[in-house]
């Protein structure tokens, strides 16, 4: 059975990466096809979305018979994969809490959109300076943490300690703003009313609460960095090269 497996593996595996793909133009051909029709043809409609959908599952299947006889290849490069990257964050621990950092802002930067048009609504005191304020400590304190642990060289205590600034900055303004948003749709006198075309307010109020948490989160990922450090450490990262035997003595009198 394993010597089965192992003829028609690659076989298998490039059959199944070539329909992933031909699947994956198919969709978007659909797609492209039903979004030029009109809303009348409804048989059109139906038919296509019916096509999408049987095509959907196809993809899928061929990812799963992908990974089934594609399993010999990539597991060794996932594993070197991982290794090279416990390897790199070996080196320099401080990537975690700054891709956390990065996460936070983009974050912050998609959903800018509902911040906007939150403010423009409610106009409350603060909001426009609150919003403009995360945005910008956001970006410095990323610029702060690419200075604060340079390599192969002791922290940079005053940038982190500007970026701990940032970062309760960052948390009062979204404090703030979410604060202004619930005393705007609670209050007693003309309250501003969550309905279908005022619903960026409640994903405002929601995102920035979920941005404060993310914020907590690099906070803390920077102050734990000298615990997780040392756990990366114990990781075994070393390559086993296999012995091909030991060589003979070499005779070079002549």
């Amino acid at each position: 059975m394993k010597k089965l497996y192992l003829k028609i593996a690659p076989v298998m595996a490039k059959v199944s990466l070539v329909g992933l793909i031909v699947s994956l133009l198919a969709i978007f051909g659909i797609n492209f096809y039903a979004g030029g029709l009109e809303e009348t043809k409804v048989y059109a409609i139906f038919y296509a979305a019916w096509a999408k959908l049987i095509v959907t599952y196809l993809a899928v299947a061929f990812v799963v018979l992908y990974v089934v006889f594609g399993w010999l290849k990539l597991w060794p490069a996932l594993k070197e994969m991982v290794r090279k990257t416990i390897v790199s964050l070996k080196r320099n621990p401080s990537t975690i809490p700054l891709m956390m950092m990065l996460v936070t802002f983009l974050f912050y930067s998609l959903n800018l959109t509902d911040v906007s048009d939150t403010t423009a609504k409610i106009y409350g005191k603060g909001m426009g300076l609150s919003a403009f304020c995360i945005m910008l400590f956001s970006l410095l304190s990323l610029v702060c943490m690419l200075n604060a642990f340079p390599r192969r060289k002791k922290p940079n205590i005053p940038m982190i300690v500007l970026m701990f600034a940032m970062f309760g900055i960052i948390i009062f303004c979204d404090i703030h703003y979410s604060n202004t948003i619930l005393a705007a749709i609670t209050r007693p006198e003309n309250p501003i009313q969550i309905t279908v075309d005022t619903k960026y307010i409640a994903e405002a109020y929601n995102m920035l609460k979920t941005h404060m948490v993310l914020t907590i989160v690099s906070a803390a990922l920077v102050l734990l960095m000298p615990i997780y450090s040392k756990l990366l450490r114990k990781i075994n990262t070393s390559v086993v090269i296999e012995d091909n035997g030991e060589m003979g003595q070499i005779d070079i009198q002549d």
